[in-house]
Formats: C-alpha cells, structure tokens, sequence
C-alpha cells in the first residue's frame, strides 16, 4: 500500500507437479512434487544450485505440490530473505537455501 504497487518475490524457476515414489510420499505425507523444468541462468534459484530435472518438496518448511503453492510463498515479506528448499535429486534428498529477489 505504501508503493503503490504490489511486491512479488521471484526465485527464477519453473515446473510441473509430478508424483513422488510412494516410499517417499508416504514418508514426507504428500503425493507431488515439483519437478524443475527451467532455471533462470542468474535466477536466485540457479544460484542456490537448483537444477534442471530435481524435484522440489518443500520451501520454507511448506510443502511444494503445485505451481499455486510455490506461487503463494512469493509474497513481498520473502524478498531478500533466506528461504530453504528441500529437493529431490536422484533420489536423495538435498537440501539448499534461496534468497528470492523482487520481480521487476
């Protein structure tokens, strides 16, 4: 309300659910992921080492199922702040920490 506008954080990343191995989604309590289909070269993604082909469970301690759950953990407050990302990557889980820019 200040600006003017509305503040949006970006982390430079796309992808589309996909289902997680049933071990794994009954360990973790969710059936999807997020499998990354595009980094941004640059992106606060690509440089938090997020790569093409992982599969994103949860950011900020929230559970990553859709394109919409990532898109509502974008919110002004998360510009400039840390925000811990859990992967899957060949089948081991990893761990790594974003610092979402604001989209310009």
């Amino acid at each position: 309300m200040t600006t003017g506008r509305v503040r949006r954080a970006w982390l430079g990343v796309a992808g589309v659910p996909v289902p997680l191995p049933p071990p794994l989604a009954e360990r973790l309590g969710q059936k999807l992921g997020l499998r990354v289909v595009e980094v941004v070269p640059g992106s606060p993604a690509g440089t938090a080492g997020i790569y093409l082909g992982d599969v994103l469970l949860s950011a900020g301690g929230q559970p990553v199922q859709s394109v919409q759950a990532l898109q509502r953990l974008m919110l002004g407050p998360a510009i400039g702040k840390n925000l811990p990302i859990t992967v899957l990557r060949k089948n081991a889980l990893v761990d790594v920490v974003s610092v979402p820019t604001e989209l310009g």
